[in-house]
């Protein structure tokens, strides 16, 4: 019995994680209709940034995220902008295609940086536990899981009470009629990119403690997004912090239950079992 509390706190933790990465993801396919393939090859960039400003500086990644935000929100900024915003409107394989090759650009250049061998950037919280009872948590999950559901409100409430929450619901109920409105629909459009990217930054600082990191991880974590967003919906929030619930305990279930290789398999056995009978998602409508 232990071993299931333990692989639930587990999945939960983690799972809301994996929301936070959704969530940017959703947040851009919602206002522009992009599906960035590059997503985890954007939230890899931010983890060797934490690891760059470690060995200049000594910086802990939760330090180093004030550096790491600004300057990937400006990235996600300049990649709209300019690679992505003259793609948007033409065929979606265009787009894809265009995004995959940002992905590859990204591992390589990382690659090129940091070299293939695993790295590790340390933290004061990595080795700190928290024992309840026969559950023994890491305090780097609990604070992440804290973080996730924090940022996951704050987002909420912007959308809901701010003018530019506002401007993104107009953009993505219908970007013409926004713009007959005089909200300018490309400035929306590439700070809410900019926003998503910026999110990363953070889930790349709550990810990093006692996680090793190479250059190559960035496919993993683009498939395990578009996993969580397509479960919750596309574009609902709680649906997207729910789809990583999901994602997250099923991981942690099939680590604890199944063999190595094939408990790798369960998230994916799991989606393809909720999808066959909900395809439209954990939620019944867009937020």
């Amino acid at each position: 019995m232990s071993e299931l509390w333990q692989a639930l706190a587990q999945g939960v933790f983690i799972g809301s994680t994996y929301g936070l990465l959704a969530l940017g993801m959703g947040l851009v396919y919602g206002v522009s209709g992009v599906v960035n393939f590059a997503h985890g090859d954007f939230i890899s960039l931010a983890m060797f940034m934490c690891l760059a400003l470690f060995s200049a500086f000594s910086l802990d990644p939760y330090v180093s995220v004030l550096i790491t935000i600004p300057v990937m929100t400006a990235i996600g900024a300049l990649v709209y902008r300019f690679l992505l915003r003259p793609m948007v409107g033409y065929k979606f394989l265009m787009v894809v295609q265009l995004t995959l090759g940002l992905s590859l650009v990204l591992q390589n250049g990382i690659l090129m940086i940091f070299g293939g061998q695993p790295a590790r950037t340390p933290s004061i919280v990595e080795s700190k536990l928290i024992i309840l009872g026969d559950v023994v948590l890491r305090l780097a999950h609990v604070i992440a899981c804290a973080v996730a559901f924090a940022m996951a409100i704050g987002l909420y409430v912007m959308l809901r009470s701010t003018d530019f929450g506002r401007s993104i619901r107009a953009v993505h109920q219908n970007a013409h009629a926004a713009a007959l409105m005089g909200i300018d629909v490309g400035r929306v459009q590439v700070m809410t990119f900019a926003l998503g990217i910026g999110i990363l930054a953070v889930a790349a600082a709550l990810l990093l403690p006692g996680t090793p990191i190479q250059p190559t991880q960035g496919l993993q974590y683009t498939v395990i997004t578009l996993l969580v967003v397509v479960l919750g919906g596309m574009t609902n929030f709680v649906g997207i912090m729910l789809g990583g619930l999901v994602i997250g305990i099923s991981e942690a279930m099939g680590t604890v239950y199944v063999s190595d290789t094939l408990g790798r398999l369960v998230p994916y056995a799991i989606f393809v079992l909720i999808m066959l009978f909900r395809p439209q998602g954990l939620t019944w409508r867009a937020s």
